[in-house]
């Protein structure tokens, strides 16, 4: 599990510190450095996986593509190569750099040689194998179809292939529906009854737990699946099967979290991007009531986010013991406007869900919006 990341050098971030905890949330305006900070993860992953890590870092590629070496650098460092220090709990260490090269039109970092590249090395951690999930700002949304991969799905328990959009996530959960999920603390149970542990089952039940009554179903057909949905009426009815077009867009475009959630395996790293998207404030607290119990039993989760719901949820998830203040690492992002650099502030969080001494600026809109509405 990744204990500290040490970004230097990289857009906003001339050397910018970061305490990972199981659950790491990162929260700020928009433009403050957030995503860079995703970024440089998913650029060593793709680059790995890319077998290019040996030669430096790859910035175009299926995960991450920022661009050409011209736009990266911080404007106000005065090096000229980019670091990536990671930091981990079993006391290892993992260091790397790469060279800004003479053209600003280069796609790849040279990296110097004491860079870890070892491949045997680098797959013990769940940054680098399969024990991963991307799940993107970019996700699909209800579609008419999703497609199949095999090798994605199967070989690579992936989701995702491109930009973290989980366009296989149907295919993932048909593959793996009737697996028992692996952290059995996650699992709803019905009625006191010893709970059906699989996949299938427990997103059903998650997912009932946001939109009441729904029922997942996935037609296969050669090439593709369709996902539909029914829900339960009264006197054991149901409604015909509806398609994924045709129910709420907030349903299907959050089944990747539930189920990205629920097949993680203890020590697994899962990157969110905006898990609030199209969801209900209740339903907001739900997924961080599931995130949080998938950290308290050693799944790490880093969130990007701009809800105060999903900040509360975490709170929350302290304040009734779902979680220990040590396994909670929150920063609020704000920038330098002289140097044009991200400034990033650790959130002072009690055991008892209190933020003592926020930043001025951090979720204060909705006191903004009192004080006008009230005249006080």
């Amino acid at each position: 599990m990744i204990s500290k990341l040490t970004l230097s050098n990289l857009k906003l971030h001339d050397k910018t510190e970061l305490e990972f905890r199981g659950l790491t949330i990162l929260t700020g305006m928009n433009g403050m450095g957030k995503s860079s900070i995703i970024q440089s993860l998913l650029l060593l992953r793709q680059s790995f996986m890319m077998n290019d890590l040996d030669s430096g870092i790859n910035l175009k590629g299926d995960l991450c593509d920022v661009g050409v070496s011209g736009e990266l650098s911080c404007q106000e460092s005065k090096e000229h190569s980019l670091c990536i220090d990671l930091e981990f709990e079993e006391q290892e260490h993992l260091s790397f750099e790469f060279e800004y090269p003479d053209s600003i039109y280069d796609t790849l970092l040279p990296g110097l040689e004491t860079n870890v590249t070892d491949k045997k090395v680098l797959s013990d951690y769940s940054l680098f194998n399969n024990q991963f999930q991307y799940l993107g700002a970019f996700r699909f949304g209800p579609q008419k179809s999703y497609g199949r991969d095999t090798s994605i799905v199967n070989t690579k328990k992936q989701m995702s292939k491109i930009l973290g959009q989980c366009e296989y996530v149907v295919h993932f959960l048909e593959q793996y529906k009737n697996i028992d999920i692996p952290i059995k603390e996650l699992a709803i149970d019905v009625d006191g009854i010893s709970p059906d542990l699989s996949l299938k089952v427990q997103v059903d039940r998650w997912l009932r737990r946001l939109s009441p009554n729904i029922n997942i179903y996935i037609e296969s057909s050669q090439e593709d699946f369709r996902l539909k949905y029914k829900f339960n009426r009264e006197q054991n009815i149901m409604t015909k099967e509806i398609s994924a077009l045709n129910t709420g867009f907030g349903i299907t475009y959050v089944l990747p979290i539930i189920v990205a959630i629920l097949s993680a395996e203890k020590g697994a790293l899962i990157i969110i991007e905006n898990p609030e998207a199209h969801v209900h404030p209740r339903g907001q607290a739900i997924l961080m009531e599931l995130i949080t119990r998938a950290v308290a039993n050693g799944v790490q989760v880093v969130i990007e986010s701009h809800s105060d719901h999903i900040i509360n949820g975490s709170l929350v998830a302290l304040k009734q013991n779902i979680i220990s203040q040590d396994l909670l690492s929150a920063y609020y992002f704000e920038r330098d406007e002289n140097k044009h650099i991200a400034i990033s502030h650790k959130l002072d969080v009690t055991n008892r869900g209190k933020i003592r001494r926020p930043p001025q600026g951090f979720f204060d809109q909705i006191d903004i919006d009192l004080r006008i509405l009230t005249g006080f």
